[in-house]
Order: C-alpha cells, then structure tokens, then sequence
C-alpha cells in the first residue's frame, strides 16, 4: 500500500523522507541561497567588506566628510549595533539552514546507497540462482552420462561381450 504523502512514518513513530522530496529541499531556491550566503559569510571578502563597512561608519560618524555627509550615528554606535545584531541573526540563520541541507544531503547520499547495496544484493541473490541451476542442469548432465555408460554397459554384457556391440 502505497501512501500519496511525501513523509513515511516508520514503526519507531519517526518519519522517512522520500528521495524526490530531498531533492526538491536542497535545490530549492531558499537551500540554495542560504548556501551561497553561509559560504560568503564564511570567505576573507566578507570580512573585508566589514572591515571598510565599520571602518567608513566609524569616520563618518566621527565628522570627517561633514561637508558631504553628516553624522547619524553618534558614539557609542547604537544603530550600528542594531544593525550587527540583525546580522547575526540572519547569519546564524543561514549558517543553520545550510546545516539542515547538508543533513539532507547526507540522508540522500545514504538513501541512494541503501538503494544501490538492495540492487547489488539483488543481482548477487540472482548469480547464485543462476549458478543453483547451472548446478542442477550439470548434476542432470552427470546423471544422464552415468545412464548412458549404464547402459552401454549392459548392452555389452548382454551380447556377451563379443565384438557384436551396439554403438549407443
């Protein structure tokens, strides 16, 4: 019995995701992007864009392009630390996504193995019937030949074992 949904509960009360609905998670858009987030989050680029972020935040905010752009954000930096906060947050977020795909991955890649060790111990259950009836018919042949000589054998006792022998 074949259910339509997408999750299979098991006896243990846990839940068996089908390959199909793995695949549809880690190539979604969402699993793909917050991959390509977490790894930028994690590359010198991003720290080098932080680095001239703070950097251009702090002298901006100290006065030095006054004529340009003045000051919104006074010391001690509070917007700048709401701001930060917000981006920890999304970046653990992230960072915790692309974890839960990796999770997914590593379920796929052992569900496709599980697959392929089932089709590998299929096909040898399939050689050793196969090898089972090559031995029956070699047994069948070694019967037969031993009927045959039998046969012959008698044939020859029978005529007296002079030279008046029936080819069989």
């Amino acid at each position: 019995e074949e259910k339509s949904t997408n999750i299979i509960p098991t006896i243990q009360g846990l839940t068996e995701i089908k390959p199909e609905l793995l695949l549809r998670k880690l190539h979604g858009v969402e699993g793909t992007m917050a991959a390509f987030i977490s790894t930028f989050s994690g590359s010198m680029p991003f720290v080098y864009f932080h680095v001239l972020w703070f950097g251009l935040w702090i002298i901006i905010n100290h006065g030095y392009f006054i004529p340009y752009i003045y000051p919104f954000d006074s010391f001690p930096y509070g917007l700048l630390t709401m701001v930060v906060s917000l981006e920890a947050i999304f970046l653990s977020t992230f960072i915790l996504i692309t974890q839960n795909r990796q999770a997914l991955m590593e379920t796929y890649k052992e569900l496709e193995e599980e697959k392929e060790d089932q089709e590998a111990e299929e096909e040898v259950e399939d050689i050793q019937k196969d090898l089972d009836d090559i031995k029956n018919a070699i047994s069948f042949i070694q019967q037969k030949i031993t009927q045959v000589e039998k046969a012959k054998e008698n044939a020859i006792i029978t005529n007296g074992g002079a030279g008046g022998t029936k080819s069989i």
